[in-house]
């Protein structure tokens, strides 16, 4: 979101004949090909402009520092104007080198979820080029210029910047497939699918980061997110999607409603969505994408040193971050599919960002949400200490619940035994929080564990064949995690 150089935290997946991450959707959970659920804890790292790659991804001393964190996920801005400079001219360095990034994650065991980002649409509007220059000119102009309504851009949000009727325009012009847009849109993912589909971690393609509503102007009911995603953001999904299935029928597609389209529910206020793209057939490859930035901190600022509130920290950890877990859970079940929060902290490095960061971390655990966090991962020694936290990135049975308490450092997970996975529960433990094992674990007694030998932040939990058979009824295993006295 914020900046033109971009990192962002989250989680992630590894499966069989299902995509090439080998993942799947089963009861609204990632799961691999060993029905193992899978859980994410990544990071957002797109590059809003030339080169278009984040080459802090090119450097192995990095990549291994955000495994050393349990970082599993990184959502990787592919970004359209960097494929495609020119119609239908495709820069086949920029793919390559996005290809070596994927391939020096996969050898950290890090999934790629491909992510077509924008903010604000253009440079036209602006900002960056989300969409090409070229396709954004081809569009008949706004009736007023840029930044119309606004008198000037200096000192307004970004966000603000939506409000112009220009971005609103070029947004409905998309939607409207004006000059062949949704073609060129369907054209630009179908020549990602088809150069990455069989890369082994890559767990997903998301068709569009931050969909605006549309114009507005001409139809102000767009305000209302139910109405946006209904009569604009569906009918194009449905079409890139098919774009999409037409060389990769298998890898998840990731698909957003606009940003506060999941606080509440209903035909008006929710995500305005009717099924998963492509239709219910394809709920097992499907994943809602949303993020969470506490609405009221935008709207009643509060100064980066101090801490929010009361008030407002009421307003967001009681009120707006629990409606939009809740609303999420919601559209699941009526929808099908799984979900993932693909953007929340934005930290600057201010208590104010730290403290709705822990707030976020929490809530994803509470809701056993995978995760991508935005923010300069390598840059705010608090916010990397707080992502990098204990957390089970494979349960080999279905969860009941799990915790991470960072001050008193204590993790707890409780699921249901499935013995007949042939694949251990793996629990990761940063360094960074227990430097040389320095914790005490503990088991009920019908699990067992040991450590990895190959990765000794990686604890291996599995049935305790003693007291669990295979034709037993469903039995819950605890794993307790605290450090040493």
């Amino acid at each position: 979101m914020k900046h033109t150089f971009i990192i962002v935290s989250l989680s992630l997946l590894i499966l069989h004949c299902y995509g090439s991450a080998n993942v799947h959707v089963s009861d609204r959970l990632i799961v691999d090909d060993s029905g193992r659920v899978r859980l994410y804890h990544g990071a957002n790292f797109v590059m809003k402009g030339p080169p278009w790659y984040p080459p802090e991804l090119l450097d192995p001393v990095k990549v291994a520092n955000l495994s050393q964190w349990g970082v599993n996920f990184i959502r990787l801005g592919m970004m359209w104007a960097g494929v495609e400079p020119q119609p239908q001219q495709y820069n086949v360095t920029y793919l390559n080198v996005m290809k070596q990034i994927m391939e020096l994650l996969r050898s950290y065991d890090i999934v790629v979820l491909l992510d077509m980002h924008q903010d604000l649409l253009s440079s036209r509007t602006g900002s960056y080029d989300g969409i090409p220059a070229w396709l954004y000119d081809r569009f008949p102009p706004p009736k007023h210029p840029y930044p119309w309504p606004l008198k000037s851009t200096v000192g307004i949000s970004w966000f603000d910047i939506y409000l112009t009727e220009a971005c609103s325009h070029g947004f409905q012009c998309l939607y409207d497939n004006v000059a062949g847009a949704v073609e060129s849109m369907g054209n630009f993912w179908r020549k990602v699918a088809s150069t990455y589909k069989d890369q082994p971690n890559l767990i997903g393609y998301e068709i569009i980061n931050e969909p605006w509503a549309g114009n507005y102007f001409t139809n102000p009911t767009l305000f209302l997110p139910g109405i946006a995603g209904a009569t604009n953001l569906q009918p194009l999904y449905e079409k890139v999607a098919k774009a999409i299935r037409s060389v990769d029928n298998d890898t998840l597609i990731f698909y957003e409603p606009v940003t506060w389209g999941v606080r509440l529910n209903g035909k008006y206020f929710g995500t305005g969505f009717t099924h998963v793209p492509g239709g219910d057939d394809y709920r097992n490859r499907s994943v809602l994408s949303y993020h969470y930035y506490c609405i009221i901190l935008s709207v009643i600022p509060v100064p980066g040193n101090e801490t929010i509130p009361v008030f407002d920290r009421l307003l967001c950890d009681d009120v707006e971050g629990p409606a939009l877990f809740r609303s999420v859970q919601t559209d699941l079940q009526q929808l099908g599919g799984s979900a993932f929060l693909t953007e929340f902290g934005g930290c600057d490095g201010s208590q104010t960002c730290d403290e709705q960061l822990d707030w976020g971390l929490n809530a994803a655990d509470q809701f056993l949400q995978s995760w991508a966090f935005w923010g300069d991962i390598f840059g705010h020694t608090s916010a990397t200490q707080r992502i990098a936290r204990v957390y089970a990135r494979a349960i080999a049975g279905k969860p009941v619940s799990m915790q991470y308490i960072a001050k008193e450092r204590m993790f707890y997970l409780a699921y249901y035994v499935d013995p007949t996975m042939k694949q251990p529960t793996e629990i990761f433990i940063p360094p960074l929080q227990f430097p040389s094992q320095s914790y005490n674990l503990t088991v009920n007694a019908v699990l067992k564990w040991s450590v990895d030998p190959t990765n000794a932040n990686l604890i291996l939990v599995e049935p305790n064949t003693k007291y669990v058979k295979r034709t037993d009824p469903p039995v819950i295993g605890v794993v307790d995690i605290r450090p040493k006295a």
